[in-house]
This record gives structure tokens, sequence and C-alpha cells, in this order.
């Protein structure tokens, strides 16, 4: 009877510490409960969003965040700063959006929502020349930085703007 007993006891011991090993060592898969949208996928327990969507489930249109008026100051090349004001507005989801400047000079240049959530524009223009033009938006302080290089007459004209959504 001594012997059963023990081997019970041995039994029951092994028995639960292989399950509390097992139970414990187990990972959730986010995955599994994670549900990716517009096309994000799944890996290492966080969704990998297509361009133009972001969020933990790509759940939200990244053109959303640069949509609005930015009320700023442009400086082109050592000329003095002056007051301008930018529009973005959204040509077609889920990432391409048209940027207008209006001050001293008006023009409406069309850009798409890089991975990186920038817009960067290159292109040629009739007027302009090559252009190279870099948008961030610092999603804190909702402050727009606008930087282009361009080409005009044969001479590179380099602009910045910084502005505030209004």
């Amino acid at each position: 009877m001594k012997l059963w007993k023990h081997i019970i006891i041995s039994a029951s011991a092994f028995l639960a510490i292989s399950t509390t090993m097992l139970y414990t060592s187990c990972k959730d898969d986010a995955c599994l409960k994670l549900k990716c949208r517009n096309g994000g996928t799944c890996a290492d327990n966080f969704c990998k969003c297509p361009s133009g969507y972001e969020g933990t489930q790509c759940e939200n249109k990244a053109a959303d965040r640069y949509i609005g008026m930015y009320l700023g100051i442009t400086k082109i090349n050592n000329e003095p700063p002056f007051s301008d004001t930018i529009y973005i507005d959204l040509k077609a989801y889920p990432a391409n959006v048209m940027i207008r400047r209006v001050s001293r000079f008006t023009d409406s240049l069309y850009g798409t929502i890089t991975p990186n959530n920038a817009i960067n524009i290159k292109n040629v223009d009739a007027v302009y020349g090559n252009r190279e033009i870099n948008i961030n938006l610092n999603d804190n302080t909702q402050k727009l930085t606008f930087q282009s290089i361009e080409t005009l007459n044969g001479d590179i004209r380099t602009t910045s703007f910084t502005g505030s959504k209004k």
C-alpha cells in the first residue's frame, strides 16, 4: 500500500509540475486577436499597414492628419520672410493630397503620403523646373514644415515654410 501511495503522489506531482510548465511557457499569439484593416497584415504581434494607412489596426488614413489650413512664414533664399498660407486637401484616399500655397504666388502641387508619413514630391514643372519638396507634420504640436528646392530659369531656389494648423 505504501508503494502505491508513493507512485500516486509522484505521478500527481509530475503531472502538476508538467502542466504548470506547459501552461506558463505558452505565449498568446496577438495576431489571433488583432484585426488588421485596409489590407494590413499581422507580423510580430503588430499590424504592418499598407502605404497610406496607420494606427494599431491600420484603421486611420494617413492623409487625414495633414488635411487643413496652415498659417505661417515662408522664406525664399535670402529674401525677407513673409506671411503665407498653405492648404492641404484630399485628392484621393488613402494617401493622395493636393497642396495649395497662397501668398505672393499661388500654385498647386499633388503629393502622396509616404510610408514614413511625410509628403514627398518630385516632379518637373513648366514654370519652376525640377522640384523636390518635402513636407512634414509634427503630430504633437501640429506644426508643418515645408521645404522645397526648385530650379527657376536656371537658378536654384530654396523655399522653407513653417506654420501651424488652424
